[in-house]
C-alpha cells in the first residue's frame, strides 16, 4: 500500500538549495532580529515613549530618520580624539544618550558612561562592534551585515517586552537582496557593486521587519570565534607596522571587535588605493552638515582610511595593504 504523505511535510528530492542546516552557533539568540539597525531603532524608541535623545554628531542620517518619523527631539554632542563625549550633557527627564562604539575602539568609554547615566537610559550602538557583548541593562543595537556575508539584518538586545514585528514575504526581493554577493562570487566585487547599492537602499525604509530566513539561516551557521579572531590578527597585523604613523590613540588590550583599522594621516588614501583593487568604506559625508572643519569629526571624515581587516583576507593581504600605504608616508 502507498501512502500519500501529507502537504505539511517537509519536501523530499529535486534539485539542490543551499546545504546549510540550523547549526544554531549565533552568539546572541535572545537579541531580537530585525530587517536592518535602523529599523531595530526605531521599534526600540518607539516602545521606550522617548521624548528626546541625545545622539552624535558623528553618525549617519539614516540613524536620524526614525527619530524624525517619531517626531522625537534630537540634541547632539560632540566627540573628542578618544571619541568620548566632549561635553557629556546632563540627562533630563525622559531624556536618552545613543554612543556609537566607534569602529569596534570603545569599549573603555562604554564603561566611562555606564558610570555616568543610568543603564535604563543609555543605548549603545554596536553596529560597528559585532563582537562586543551587550551589557546586562542597557538596550544595545546591532548590524551583522557589516561584519558578516549577509545582505539584511539589525539585532537589539533588550529586555524590553515588545511585539512581534512583521516578516518580509516577496521571495523576489528576498533573491534581488543576495544578487551581488553572487555577482562577485563568479565575476567581481565591482561587478556586483550596482545591486549592492540597490540592496542596500531597499534597507532606506526603517518600519520594523524581521530579518530574512536567508540571512537568519547563514547567521545561524558561522564560526564566530574563528571569525573573531582573524579579524583581530589582521588588526593586530595592520597596527605593528602602521601604528607609529596613525594618529588615532589605539590601545590593543582594549580591543575585541575591530570593524576596521582606521588610520588618521594627514591625507585620505582611498580613493587612492581604488587603483590598487582596495576597496575602503568611508564613514560619514553626512554628518559634515552638523559638524565645524576644526572638529575631530571632520577629520574623520575627511583624513581617516579605512583599511580592510576582516576574516576573508590573510597575512599578505594585510601586506598588501601596508605596502601601498607606505608609498605615500
Amino acid at each position: 500500500m502507498i501512502s500519500v504523505l501529507p502537504s505539511s511535510h517537509k519536501e523530499i528530492g529535486g534539485y539542490f538549495g543551499f546545504d546549510l542546516n540550523d547549526a544554531n552557533q549565533f552568539p546572541y539568540p535572545l537579541a531580537k532580529k530585525y530587517c536592518s539597525a535602523r529599523a531595530a531603532f526605531y521599534d526600540l524608541v518607539r516602545n521606550l515613549g522617548i521624548q528626546a535623545i541625545w545622539m552624535p554628531k558623528f553618525i549617519c542620517d539614516t540613524m536620524l530618520k526614525p527619530l524624525e518619523l517619531l517626531n522625537i527631539s534630537i540634541k547632539f554632542y560632540d566627540i573628542n580624539e578618544d571619541f568620548f563625549p566632549l561635553f557629556p550633557p546632563l540627562l533630563e527627564k525622559n531624556e536618552y544618550f545613543l554612543y556609537v562604539n566607534y569602529f569596534g575602539l570603545c569599549f573603555e568609554n562604554q564603561k566611562k558612561l555606564m558610570e555616568l547615566y543610568p543603564l535604563d537610559r543609555l543605548i549603545f550602538d554596536h553596529s560597528q562592534a559585532f563582537f562586543i557583548e551587550p551589557f546586562q541593562g542597557i538596550n544595545t543595537l546591532y548590524s551583522p551585515r557589516k561584519f558578516l556575508p549577509v545582505a539584511d539584518g539589525g539585532l537589539l538586545a533588550s529586555a524590553l517586552n515588545m511585539p512581534e514585528v512583521a516578516q518580509i514575504n516577496d521571495s523576489a526581493d528576498l533573491i534581488q537582496q543576495y544578487q551581488h554577493v553572487f555577482m562577485r562570487l563568479i565575476d567581481s566585487a565591482q561587478s556586483g557593486y550596482a545591486y549592492f547599492l540597490d540592496a542596500e537602499s531597499k534597507l532606506n525604509d526603517c518600519i520594523p521587519k524581521k530579518i530574512s530566513p536567508i540571512s537568519e539561516l547563514i547567521l545561524n551557521n558561522l564560526n564566530y570565534q574563528k571569525l573573531k579572531q582573524e579579524r583581530l590578527r589582521n588588526f593586530e597585523y595592520l597596527h605593528s607596522k602602521l601604528g607609529r604613523f596613525n594618529q588615532i590613540n589605539i590601545n590593543l588590550d582594549a580591543i575585541e571587535s575591530p570593524l576596521t583599522y582606521p588610520f588618521l594621516w594627514r591625507e585620505k588614501l582611498s580613493n587612492s588605493l581604488i587603483s590598487k583593487k582596495i576597496f575602503t568604506p568611508t564613514y560619514w559625508n553626512d554628518c559634515l552638515a552638523r559638524v565645524n572643519e576644526s572638529s575631530f569629526e571632520y577629520l574623520l571624515v575627511h583624513k581617516v582610511t579605512h583599511l580592510v581587516c576582516d576574516h576573508r583576507y590573510n597575512m599578505q593581504d594585510m601586506q598588501y595593504q601596508i605596502d601601498q600605504i607606505m608609498e605615500y608616508l
